[in-house]
């Protein structure tokens, strides 16, 4: 199977090497391991253009079973050869595939409709990729703020578009994978054949070991302050000021906790500001951001419950990261959290936006720690279960059967 991914994300060469994002690197070495040799086409970049949203950049060395061919980028605004060039590209490495794999973006200007539409056109399979519920997030980050009302209604338009963009594709897929319980609740419907799938980056070894379980099972019935973390972009959806407000209720009620808040991003130091005039700065910390391996999970692992406030659809990898940890979250009520959480199983979800109701799910485990040693328990055999091989494994099944299924009987 000659499998094609035509992707946003973009990638730099050293020499032979291929430098890119550390988290999308991981998840290349997994479809690999899934699907076989994968060519990707991505926009290339000068390595000091070269950006990435997670801990630092990765640098992939030769290897057959990555091809990477690069995406031409415009000289410039004006650069009217750009769309020609850029097509050009794309139809040679559609024409080589079997299965061409392309997701929504947020923009709808992009080549990845282009090659999805292009390989439908020559009727080859399709795999569709929705990562989230992007409308609702930007409807939150974009439209949200905007304060003049002419420029508001052009950015929601905007988004109107690109959500009928993303409709479209999903109709025309051959297959649609659907990563959050959010995308699968805007785009089944209208999807020709959607699957939810789970993305976990953990695998067995990654879980939190029996003796280092048992550990952390007798700290929760010692009755000892609850250690509390949470680990996201310091950005306003993230609802990490619910978090120290919630920790400034447990203070006032006399309820001690310790918080640690690790990350970075645009609004730490409102953050850190707003912890210093609630007067908690003692009790939360900021010890900053954890790279994705085994560091995360040794110190989500010291605390005992994870703490997910999002204030919208976005519920994405820290769950599982937590579960790993063997740490029931407590989250705020979304589409995401209720299809994600079990409610007194492995964690707790609570009115959105509510910082006492969060206070209140943090003061329920900490005096019930029975209850909090079998959601510990829950989230941990959770994540045994869920690991990245499993849900490689059955999205490869599913990659697979359009190609069985097509073939039809001897």
């Amino acid at each position: 199977m000659r499998y094609l991914l035509v992707t946003h994300i973009p990638f730099a060469r050293s020499n032979d090497s291929v430098l890119l994002d550390g988290l999308w690197a991981e998840d290349l070495k997994g479809l690999v391991s899934s699907v076989g040799p994968v060519t990707i086409a991505a926009p290339e970049v000068a390595q000091e253009d070269l950006r990435t949203w997670g801990p630092g950049v990765t640098t992939l060395e030769p290897e057959s079973s990555l091809t990477f061919v690069g995406l031409p980028p415009p000289s410039s605004r004006l650069d009217i050869t750009y769309g020609f060039r850029l097509r050009s590209t794309l139809r040679k490495a559609v024409h080589n595939a079997d299965l061409v794999h392309t997701s929504n973006l947020f923009s709808a200007s992009t080549s990845l409709y282009y090659a999805h539409d292009l390989a439908v056109k020559m009727k080859k399979k399709t795999l569709f990729v929705v990562a989230e519920d992007f409308v609702d997030m930007q409807m939150w980050e974009i439209v949200r703020p905007e304060t003049r009302g002419l420029r508001r209604l052009r950015q929601f338009m905007k988004l109107s578009l690109l959500d009928r963009y993303v409709r479209k594709r999903v109709r025309s897929s051959s297959l649609t994978f659907l990563h959050t319980p959010a995308a699968v609740s805007r785009y089944r419907l209208c999807a020709t054949k959607a699957v939810a799938i789970r993305q976990p980056v953990h695998e067995e070894e990654d879980v939190i070991g029996a003796s280092a379980f048992a550990v952390k099972c007798a700290e929760i019935l010692d009755k000892k302050p609850l250690v509390l973390c949470t680990a996201s972009r310091m950005e306003s959806l993230k609802g990490i000021d619910f978090v120290i407000r919630a920790v400034w209720i447990l203070k006032q009620r006399g309820l001690p906790v310790h918080v640690r808040i690790y990350g970075g991003g645009a609004r730490l130091d409102d953050f850190k500001t707003l912890a210093a005039r609630l007067s908690v700065s003692d009790i939360v910390k900021f010890p900053g951001s954890l790279s994705p391996s085994r560091v995360l999970y040794q110190a989500l692992a010291e605390s005992h419950v994870f703490l997910m406030p999002h204030l919208t659809t976005d519920f994405g990898r820290a769950f599982f990261d937590a579960m790993a940890s063997a740490s029931p979250v407590i989250a705020f009520r979304s589409t995401a959290s209720v299809d994600t959480v079990r409610h007194g199983i492995d964690g707790l979800v609570v009115s959105n936006a509510d910082p006492e109701a969060l206070a209140d799910a943090i003061g329920q485990l900490h005096e019930d720690r029975a209850l909090l040693q079998r959601m510990a328990c829950a989230a941990r055999d959770r994540a045994l279960r869920n690991t990245k091989s499993f849900w490689n494994t059955y999205r490869t099944q599913m990659i697979r059967e359009l190609f069985d299924l097509a073939a039809g009987p001897n």
